[in-house]
């Protein structure tokens, strides 16, 4: 059953009524001029309600993907760019067993490279990757969503350009660590502007994207590595300036962020940006969505101000650090259900089998990705975050059990062979899925004056888990535990508990404006209870959408 407080409870931040009520005959009027935040401060001091969630907003999500078709080609140019970033990790990853890159590289007595430097190169780039999503929110806050692109797209460049130039290991370590901060960026700046950019109703859809390109860009790397498997390697790293070239006309032609703009005070730049993308929508009025940005800012700047939550460290501090733990964990819980073993080792699991064509996996795993995100992406605004999340790293948690279970049997028989790659698949199937709601978590849940650090502190932490099975795993696999197949165990367990932690801790922000976040929050409602609750801002936007009906 929905709920709310009684009015006589109430004890919250965000204080809703219409930015359009003339005060002295108690009428809703319409408001032509864009209302600084200046005004809205005034509004709020003499006990005000200002509107905070939007009219257009309530409408249903396919309605929604119709009316914004303009928006939504720039959502999917964006996300776009992570097509790069799936190419990039694939290609590389698969580039060591080409013949010529193994022949100006150091070698083994069996002519395979020495593993100490393939264990560098990984290490260096998830170093890099790991930094990229620190760092980098500074610049996004201070100088905008933009800057932060050209950013991450020179240090994309300087890999590229290092890759083409590669000599020996220590310019491959080079370019990876280039390449570590270029995608860490990445996959800290575009899922937060898809968020900005959207509509309520379609934040689903479109940060989905993202993850929809990044694996057909990883199917893409892994079809030109099985095209170009002679000794001339150096053809594969060049296919990669075409992609980055799009990727950097698409940045140029990209507008900034309105959410942005407003944070910083340019309503004027974010009014025509919302004009040239939204304008064409019936009843669209510009001033009103840009005072309702200015509103929550301002709100949230009056919480962060009495609350002692300002500062660099603020993403640490109260409510913001359970926002945090939120927006991290989704993308957590991706590596304690063994990411490293079913995706990362999968070709190991098909050899177990008995398959010996590299080329023949990739193909099944990309497809099966593929298939993940167009169910996921054209769901996660309908059935929501919360659901789409906690069930499929359930499902991944049994099918790792499963693959352990197999382990304890002879898998090289043809039948347990067979369930060896159906596990390995619907956990790489549940997993893609789930994981990519990990970006709509970790770019909707902050508020959003602390969106960009908290996504990047957010992403951060769940690729130092990452790292650290980057080194744990290969040791479990084939190292001196011998465990093979039956490291599934270990990762069932901690799959296990990372999802029932999931359970409790994940809210369902489906369709909720970043003010009603906000509200959520600072009311400490019960976070499995979100859904179904209605909050002041809700009410509020009803109440005036009545009026204006009315009048």
């Amino acid at each position: 059953m929905a709920q709310s407080q009684p009015a006589t409870e109430r004890n919250h931040d965000i204080v809703p009524v219409s930015l359009d009520m003339d005060e002295k005959n108690n009428e809703l009027v319409h408001q032509d001029h864009l209302q600084t935040a200046e005004e809205i401060r005034r509004t709020m001091s003499k006990g005000g309600q200002v509107q905070m969630r939007s009219k257009h907003d309530d409408l249903g999500v396919w309605a929604a993907v119709k009316q914004n078709k303009k928006i939504a080609l720039v959502a999917m140019a964006a996300a776009f760019s992570a097509s790069l970033e799936g190419y990039q990790i694939n290609l590389n990853g698969g580039i060591v067993s080409n013949k010529g890159f193994i022949a100006i590289m150091p070698r083994d007595a069996k002519g395979a490279i020495l593993g100490k430097y393939v264990s560098a190169w990984g290490g260096i780039q998830s170093t890099g990757q790991t930094l990229g999503q620190i760092f980098l929110q500074y610049l996004t806050d201070y100088l905008g969503r933009k800057a932060a692109m050209y950013t991450l797209f020179v240090f994309l460049v300087a890999s590229v350009i290092a890759e083409s130039l590669v000599k020996g290991w220590e310019t491959w370590l080079i370019a990876k660590l280039f390449s570590g901060i270029g995608v860490g960026m990445l996959q800290s700046t575009l899922p937060v502007y898809l968020a900005e950019i959207s509509p309520v109703q379609l934040r689903g859809l479109f940060i989905n994207a993202y993850t929809f390109w990044f694996c057909l860009g990883q199917l893409l790397a892994g079809v030109a590595l099985n095209k170009l498997q002679t000794g001339h390697f150096k053809t594969a790293i060049y296919t990669q300036w075409g992609m980055i070239g799009v990727m950097g006309i698409i940045f140029v032609l990209l507008p900034e962020s309105p959410w942005w703009l407003v944070s910083k005070g340019k309503l004027d730049k974010a009014s025509k940006v919302l004009q040239r993308y939204y304008g064409h929508i019936e009843g669209y009025n510009v001033s009103d969505e840009v005072a309702i940005m200015t509103a929550t800012i301002e709100a949230e700047k009056q919480t962060a101000a009495r609350e002692g939550q300002e500062g660099h460290w603020a993403v640490f501090q109260g409510r913001n650090l359970l926002r945090l733990i939120i927006a991290a964990w989704p993308k957590i819980i991706q590596q304690f259900v063994g990411l490293s073993v079913f995706n990362s080792y999968s070709t190991y699991f098909f050899q177990l089998a008995g398959n010996k064509n590299p080329f023949l996996v990739t193909v099944i795993l990309g497809c099966v990705q593929l298939l993940a995100m167009l169910i996921t992406a054209s769901l996660s605004d309908a059935v929501g975050r919360r659901p789409l999340t906690v069930y499929p790293y359930g499902v991944t948690s049994l099918s790792v059990l499963a693959l352990g279970i197999i382990g304890c049997f002879d898998y090289s028989s043809k039948s347990l062979g067979s369930l060896l790659i159906f596990f390995a698949c619907l956990a790489t199937f549940t997993t893609t899925g789930a994981s990519a709601i990990g970006y709509a978590y970790a770019s909707e849940i902050p508020s959003q004056r602390l969106r960009a650090k908290t996504a990047g502190w957010g992403l951060a932490m769940s690729n130092m888990v990452a790292i650290m099975f980057s080194f744990c795993t290969p040791l479990m696999l084939n190292g001196d535990a011998h465990w093979g197949v039956k490291t599934g165990f270990f990762f069932a367990g901690t799959g296990t508990v990372s999802t029932i932690v999931g359970w409790f801790l994940l809210p369902e922000v489906t369709r909720r404006s970043p003010a009603e976040i906000d509200e959520l929050f600072e009311k400490k409602v019960p976070l499995r209870k979100f859904k179904g609750y209605v909050t002041e801002v809700q009410m509020v936007a009803e109440e005036n959408k009545r009026m204006q009906e009315g009048h």
